[in-house]
């Protein structure tokens, strides 16, 4: 997915919020307005939005001196998210397909996004996620495909936030309990709220699967720039499972067969999504909406 327009002048409303939660300074805050600015002239369109916002997010740490802004918030979704757990999993086991209802608990969680959002009610999001349509729903295909699988097959599950990787959880628990063998992806620096090794391990994903860093600071999956290790691990997987709209705008135009799961923010992102899944465009307007996208390479899937 290529960077938008309206990307522009969504990385000065990042900066502005980032800027002003690193610092109180305001000679600071507007000195960090202005490189950014300067960025955005030369910025490559044809990059994918999370990967310019690598420099964008740079420039703020150097100026303001905060390299990792949403630290403590970070914290404070994964505690968040971990109180609910209890209740999530109750629902899970009393469900009538624990492993779809995972799904959605996963998918919902994805709202917690401070790039895309800055304010947002989880609890009402998480009660929404068990009832709302998606809009787009593949989510008998990742079924069987899940259950296909034999025993040992390799699952790679590309994590998103903090505080959603405690919903994440929830799915690799059941992906798990299946005999699959499942590696979950996190990013290797901080780059806004997303989820980092410390996140993952304070939810118990340590213990339930691998967990490896992909060896890049950007809010996705830019292939291009990953580890060794990640590159090896995307080629080898028998499933390859997506979270969150970055992952999808690094990962929309991969030649692999990916299920994207995220709730959509993005207006950009949602015609994006309409237009490589053949959706109505007004089906995905980027308010909210539920998604589990089956995509095979290049191919548009309906």
């Amino acid at each position: 997915m290529k960077t938008a327009f309206e990307c522009m002048a969504c990385y000065l409303r990042q900066t502005l919020q980032v800027a002003r939660v690193s610092t109180s300074d305001t000679v600071l805050q507007l000195t960090a307005l202005r490189q950014v600015a300067k960025l955005i002239s030369q910025m490559d369109m044809e990059q994918t939005p999370p990967e310019n916002s690598i420099p964008v997010y740079r420039t703020i740490a150097e100026i303001t001196g905060c390299a990792d802004p949403y630290l403590e918030i970070k914290k404070q979704s994964n505690r968040q998210a971990l109180a609910l757990l209890p209740e999530c999993e109750r629902q899970i086991g009393a469900a009538t397909d624990p492993l779809a209802t995972a799904l959605r608990f996963a998918i919902g969680g994805n709202i917690i996004d401070y790039g895309a959002m800055h304010s947002f009610d989880v609890d009402a999001v998480m009660a929404r996620c068990l009832k709302a349509p998606f809009a787009i729903d593949h989510c008998e295909q990742f079924l069987n495909r899940a259950r296909g699988l034999a025993r040992g097959s390799r699952v790679l599950y590309l994590a998103d936030n903090s505080g959603e990787i405690v919903y994440d959880s929830l799915v690799v628990s059941e992906l798990a309990a299946m005999g699959l063998d499942v590696t979950v992806v996190v990013k290797s620096g901080p780059i806004i709220n997303d989820a980092l090794l410390a996140d993952a391990k304070s939810c118990g994903m340590d213990k339930i699967a691998r967990v490896v860093e992909n060896g890049t600071s950007c809010p996705g999956t830019p292939l291009e720039s990953c580890s060794p290790e990640l590159l090896q691990a995307f080629k080898a997987a028998d499933l390859i499972i997506s979270k969150g709209q970055g992952n999808f705008e690094t990962l929309s135009e991969a030649e692999a067969e990916i299920f994207f799961l995220l709730t959509v923010k993005c207006s950009v992102v949602g015609a994006h999504l309409a237009e490589i899944s053949n959706t109505a465009p007004d089906e995905l307007s980027g308010s909210g909406e539920l998604a589990l996208f089956h995509y095979i390479g290049n191919q548009k899937n309906g």
